[in-house]
């Protein structure tokens, strides 16, 4: 599966029609606990990091896989977005800063 799916799978699994806070506590559970969910959330965020989606993809995964509302609806916003998300996802501390 390419990473643009497997990007795609994971936010329509825990952010489609779910709370930005309690998304990224299920899909940090999710990571810790379950093998699959390791490696591939590795691929997402290399992905994600590196930039590796074609134009269009990042404001598609976050407008509809995740369903999430931007301030401005174009691919930067969408990665401003997604970074937050690595961020949060990877932070060792509790606090999580929503966008």
């Amino acid at each position: 599966m390419e990473v643009f799916e497997l990007t795609w799978n994971f936010l329509r699994e825990f952010f489609n029609y779910e709370h930005y806070t309690n998304a990224i506590q299920k899909s940090r559970n999710a990571i810790e606990n379950k093998g699959n969910y390791q490696e591939n959330w590795q691929k997402i965020a290399i992905a994600i990091k590196e930039r590796k989606f074609q134009p269009d993809e990042p404001l598609n995964l976050v407008n509809q896989a995740a369903n999430q509302v931007l301030d401005e609806n174009s691919d930067n916003e969408a990665y401003f977005w997604l970074d937050k998300l690595v961020y949060n996802i990877e932070s060792q501390n509790a606090q999580i800063d929503e966008y």
